[in-house]
């Protein structure tokens, strides 16, 4: 399987160009082509970005963040939230 930064090689992309097509942060680029977690949202725009672009498909996959779901969530007791004193 070709790993994203294979593809941006292969096909003579910059980084800065996919993020400005894709719409998303260079910071977002960076993390897809070292294999850190980014959205869905934005694993999709960078697709389509590059299809875009190339008129190939990347068909690799991105490393996505877990949307946790709202039982997994920490809470905190209602005597632990600190209270602010309006003067």
């Amino acid at each position: 399987m070709q790993t994203f930064e294979e593809y941006l090689k292969q096909h003579n992309l910059e980084a800065l160009m996919v993020s400005i097509r894709a719409r998303v942060r260079y910071v977002t680029i960076y993390n897809a082509v070292k294999g850190n977690p980014i959205s869905s949202q934005h694993a999709q725009q960078i697709k389509q970005a590059v299809l875009t672009l190339t008129g190939v498909p990347f068909t690799g996959n991105f490393v996505l963040i877990q949307q946790a779901s709202v039982d997994e969530l920490p809470t905190l007791p209602m005597k632990s939230i600190p209270k602010h004193h309006v003067r």
